[in-house]
């Protein structure tokens, strides 16, 4: 975690782009050996998956989990309504 300086008005001083880009990007190999490893192990319950993928509009980081049998949606990290309310941004 980075601590950004603080100037004299009290406001975050602002990071440089490849100090964001660097923030935003995730190491993605260790995110899918991760997600594979959790639903070998069936730490969900049986019949259920994780899935990890980006919203196509956002591009934001979106969990699911999914009932392999029928395919709803148990539950899901951010919920849908607060993707639905980043998409009107």
């Amino acid at each position: 975690m980075e601590i950004r300086p603080i100037d004299s008005a009290g406001a975050i001083a602002t990071a440089t782009n490849s100090n964001l880009q660097a923030e935003n990007e995730f190491p993605l190999r260790q995110v899918v050996t991760a997600v594979r490893e959790i639903n070998k192990s069936e730490l969900l319950g049986q019949g259920r998956q994780l899935n990890f993928t980006r919203d196509p509009d956002t591009h934001k980081p979106v969990i699911q989990i999914v009932d392999q049998n029928s395919g709803e949606v148990i539950d899901q990290l951010p919920p849908e309504s607060v993707v639905r309310l980043a998409k009107l941004k």
